[in-house]
């Protein structure tokens, strides 16, 4: 059923519309936090191609570096297990 075929039921035409903005910002959040991993990941490729005289500096802006990219992909999960309740919440409105 199109978008236009379900909001002539009036009931959930306002829901349906909610929904779908709901998953457009969703999917927003997302291709941000992928992005940001991106970058993350980048600057840890160029952190060790540098050469750090001081190893223990060289370590620690390595693991936070690693543990932040751990954090942005915790991120990621949550935002696609939410895209896939609003698109199933979705699903069940057009029915």
């Amino acid at each position: 059923m199109t978008y236009s075929q379900r909001s002539t039921h009036a009931a959930a035409s306002s829901d349906i519309t909610y929904l779908e903005y709901q998953i457009g910002q969703t999917e927003e959040h997302l291709k941000e936090a992928e992005e940001v991993i991106e970058v993350k990941k980048q600057q840890l490729e160029q952190h060790r191609a540098s050469a750090s005289q001081d190893r223990e500096v060289y370590e620690e802006v390595e693991i936070q570096l690693m543990d932040e990219i751990a954090q942005q992909q915790t991120v990621i999960e949550t935002i696609r297990k939410r895209l896939a309740e609003l698109d199933e919440e979705l699903a069940l409105l057009g029915d």
